[in-house]
């Protein structure tokens, strides 16, 4: 239930909504009002399209492209996770790794939305708090819930991006654990044994696998 909470909640968000036209996208919201807004409107739009995705699980790409990823800092993650290996790259390496890292970063909240149940699953917002004008960084609580478990803790982080006036998540804790610390030694491992062109085709291929039902142990 751990790892469903942890990814499916980092899809949800985002760690952080409709993409079809830039006006779309909701600017200088309060990050705890977006948060609880981008959540539930995803889970009504996967409620309301649930034959589609019983048909084709990989419908959830287009899902996640739309509803999510605008309120995702992919490109702020992907740094993060490279760490003291961003200063290794070449300027074309570090363009390929944010492109397929977004990528990545799809596939794996479709993964994780396969196990999510409308029926089943709520969730529970920290109420909004008023920011102050310097605040740039905050962390937003948020629960998880299903009936007959004890409820799951997971706190969002998210920035705010002064070029397009709008809140981004970019982490999400579940449970006392950072998701992208996680991936920053999973990926930093990868890089020692095949090296960032080797680590970037490896995600390259995992993004393009089609969405399958998530198991324990996936990437």
């Amino acid at each position: 239930m751990k790892t469903l909470s942890a990814l499916m909640l980092t899809a949800l968000l985002v760690v952080t909504g409709i993409a079809q036209a830039n006006s779309d996208v909701v600017r200088d919201e309060n990050p705890y009002a977006l948060l609880e807004r981008v959540a539930n409107k995803t889970a009504e739009r996967i409620a309301n399209e649930r034959s589609k995705i019983n048909e084709d699980l990989d419908y959830l790409r287009e899902i996640i492209r739309e509803e999510l990823m605008p309120y995702v800092d992919s490109t702020y993650a992907a740094k993060r996770v490279l760490g003291r290996n961003l200063k290794d790259t070449t300027a074309e390496q570090r363009q390929q790794f944010y492109a397929v890292f977004r990528e990545y970063l799809i596939a794996t909240y479709g993964r994780a939305f396969t196990q999510y149940d409308e029926n089943k699953h709520d969730f529970q917002f920290e109420r909004v708090r008023e920011l102050g004008p310097e605040d740039r960084m905050v962390e937003v609580n948020t629960r998880l819930i299903e009936e007959g478990r004890p409820p799951i803790r997971l706190d969002f982080k998210l920035r705010y991006d002064n070029d397009e006036r709008l809140w981004k998540a970019y982490d999400l804790v579940v449970e006392g654990v950072s998701l992208l610390n996680s991936k920053a030694a999973e990926i930093s491992s990868v890089i020692r044994s095949r090296g960032i062109d080797g680590t970037i085709e490896l995600l390259r291929e995992k993004s393009q696998e089609p969405i399958q039902p998530y198991q324990e142990g996936q990437s």
